[in-house]
C-alpha cells in the first residue's frame, strides 16, 4: 500500500465515521421528537380529564421542554448462547438419552434449548468422524438428518 492509497483509505474512514455519526444523530433527534410528542399527547390527557368529549388535536411545536426526569429505558436481555464447548459438555452429559436415531430438532429438545446451527452441525460432524455416529440419512431441504448411534466398545468417550 502507497502512502497515498493509505491517505486516501484513512479520509474514506474519517468520512464514512463523520455520515454515521449524523446519521445516529437525526435518528436520535427523531426519537427525542416522538418521545416528546408523547409526554405532550399525555399530559394534555391529564389536565383535559373525562369531561372533555371532542379531542383537541395540536400541532407539535417544534422543540418543546424535555420532561423534568425521563426514566430510562428498560434493558432489553438478550438470552446468551452458549459455547460450542458448552454445548458439546451438555451433549456429552445427555447423549445416553438420546433415541437411537435421532435428528437436530431432538438434540435441541434434549439441550433444552437451540445452540448456534453452525456450532451444533460441526459437533454432530466431529462426532461422526470419531465413529461415535454416522449418518444414516442426509439432510435434503426440509427433511432433516438422520444421525444413528454407533457401538461403543469402551465406556469412555473418546478425547
Amino acid at each position: 500500500m502507497t502512502s497515498d492509497e493509505y491517505e486516501q483509505c484513512k479520509q474514506r474512514l474519517e468520512q464514512q465515521l463523520r455520515s454515521g455519526i449524523e446519521l445516529l444523530e437525526s435518528a436520535h433527534r427523531v426519537q427525542v421528537r416522538a418521545l416528546d410528542l408523547v409526554w405532550m399527547l399525555q399530559a394534555e390527557e391529564v389536565t383535559a380529564g373525562p369531561a372533555l368529549t371532542e379531542p383537541v388535536i395540536s400541532a407539535p411545536t417544534p422543540s418543546p421542554p424535555a420532561p423534568a426526569k425521563q426514566e430510562p429505558l428498560p434493558v432489553v436481555n438478550i438470552p446468551r448462547r452458549p459455547s460450542p464447548s458448552e454445548v458439546m459438555d451438555d451433549l456429552e452429559a445427555g447423549f445416553a438419552s438420546l433415541p437411537e436415531t435421532f435428528t437436530r430438532g431432538d438434540v435441541c429438545a434434549m439441550l433444552g434449548y437451540e445452540p448456534e446451527r453452525g456450532g451444533l452441525y460441526r459437533i454432530l460432524q466431529d462426532m461422526v468422524q470419531k465413529g461415535r455416529l454416522r449418518v444414516q440419512r442426509r439432510g435434503e431441504g426440509k427433511k432433516a438428518t438422520i444421525y444413528q448411534k454407533m457401538e461403543r466398545t469402551d465406556s469412555h468417550p473418546q478425547a
